[in-house]
């Protein structure tokens, strides 16, 4: 598993969609980036309306959505955790076919969580309203 450095240009985003074909999008309050996964990884800003995206993608996980969207499991891979707003940091599990390894993410809000496996099961992305990380699990 490795980090992919990744810098969204924003105070707080309220999430994103599920990777797909190496791309998703992240949102804010006022913006919309596509994220290219690479190599090498690069941000993007759009034309979208972030409610827009949070409203009419079902595939959209983060702030204010319904738990179960987000891909916990995909082939051998699978991700456990649990978030507990009042802590500074939850621990995820990742198990693939030949190992496990467990993050430790910090959570600096406690307004709301999210992680998911992409759709082909190859990147995960952790997210709260000030963190998002990605994660390279080839």
């Amino acid at each position: 598993m490795k980090q992919i450095a990744l810098k969204i240009p924003s105070e707080r985003i309220i999430g994103f969609t599920i990777p797909r074909d190496g791309i998703f999008l992240v949102c804010d309050h006022n913006e919309v980036w596509r994220v290219h996964i690479g190599p090498p990884a690069s941000i993007e800003v759009t034309d979208s309306a972030p409610y827009e995206i949070a409203d009419s993608h079902a595939d959209f996980v983060g702030w204010g959505q319904e738990k179960g969207r987000e891909l916990k499991r995909v082939g051998s891979t699978q991700i456990s955790y649990a978030f507990d707003p009042p802590h500074d940091f939850l621990t995820l599990d990742c198990k693939t076919s030949d190992r496990v390894e467990t993050i430790k993410f910090r959570t600096f809000s406690g307004d709301w969580f999210s992680a998911s496996l992409s759709v082909d099961g190859r990147f995960l992305v952790l997210a709260e309203p000030y963190l998002l990380e990605l994660y390279d699990l080839a």
